[in-house]
């Protein structure tokens, strides 16, 4: 009996795991998993962007050519944007090839952004050879842009050859733009009188040198009266005063006058004795206007006396 009931037994754990159904393992509960909160993200505040100010344009204005003969204002033009309340100072300073200051500027605003200067530019009558210089400085609290220098040569000025006019050995530089209005006597005694301008341009007056043999004793002031009358035409200056002085080591005179008519104006007339005991005026007036131009007191030292 033992025998017959282990038999089935051992079939059974041997049978194919196919022929006994498995149960199926019970499936787990779902456990819930809380999601992390996602970190909120800052809201990004929109700061507005300054629109950036744009610089002041500056602008030399500047002719092509530049001699003594004619004074230069400094032009200048400075745009500011529109819109923006900019204020600005502007000067300028010129200087010689040397690079030392020869005329400083104050520059006032006008119409068209353009700023002028109070004086004018005027140039040696015998520049130094070289480049001079215009500098150009603004004062402003906005950003300027533009060329702030200009470099350039004064146009040389020709001169007169008087060899053949003047006494030997005296000499005067005027340049050849001016006119002669009157030619008087030869090189023993005489007189030359030169214009410039036309009564409209600045510079406007004229020049003159007289000559004749003087006494051979020192200059007085009555002769230097004398010599200083033979000069007048039938419009006579009044005169305002006189004073002695040196003039290349020799005793002169000078005599201030003021000219009648349209033509009138301020003169000085200088009378000085050279040491060939020649006597000479040297002349220099304005023409219809209140002061002698700078050009024409120029021309008046580069007078030079005869040698003995």
């Amino acid at each position: 009996m033992l025998r017959k009931l282990t038999i089935p037994i051992c079939i059974a754990l041997l049978l194919p795991a196919a022929c006994c159904p498995s149960v199926p393992a019970p499936t787990p509960a779902f456990t819930f998993v809380p999601t992390a909160t996602p970190t909120p993200i800052p809201t990004q505040t929109l700061v507005p962007t300054e629109t950036p100010i744009p610089p002041l344009e500056l602008t030399i204005h500047w002719p092509a050519k530049v001699s003594a003969l004619q004074p230069v204002p400094i032009e200048v033009e400075l745009v500011i944007p529109p819109g923006i309340g900019a204020s600005a100072k502007v000067s300028a300073t010129v200087f010689d090839p040397d690079f030392v200051i020869y005329q400083s500027f104050t520059l006032l605003p006008q119409d068209r952004n353009l700023h002028v200067s109070e004086d004018l530019l005027r140039l040696p009558l015998e520049p130094a050879a070289g480049d001079w210089y215009l500098l150009v400085d603004v004062e402003s609290d906005f950003a300027v842009r533009g060329k702030r220098y200009k470099a350039f040569r004064p146009e040389p000025v020709p001169f007169r050859d008087l060899t053949e006019v003047l006494p030997t050995g005296t000499d005067m530089h005027v340049p050849e733009d001016f006119a002669e209005v009157a030619a008087h006597g030869d090189r023993t005694a005489g007189g030359r009188v030169w214009r410039y301008g036309d009564g409209d341009a600045s510079p406007y007056g004229e020049v003159a040198l007289w000559w004749a043999p003087g006494p051979v004793k020192p200059l007085r002031l009555n002769t230097a009266v004398v010599m200083l009358e033979a000069t007048y035409g039938t419009d006579a200056p009044i005169v305002t005063g006189s004073e002695e002085i040196a003039w290349q080591g020799q005793t002169a005179f000078l005599f201030h006058e003021t000219w009648p008519g349209p033509e009138g104006g301020p003169a000085k007339a200088l009378v000085v004795q050279g040491p060939d005991y020649w006597l000479y005026v040297v002349r220099v007036r304005a023409l219809g206007s209140e002061s002698i131009p700078p050009l024409f007191h120029q021309i008046w030292e580069t007078f030079t006396l005869a040698e003995e």
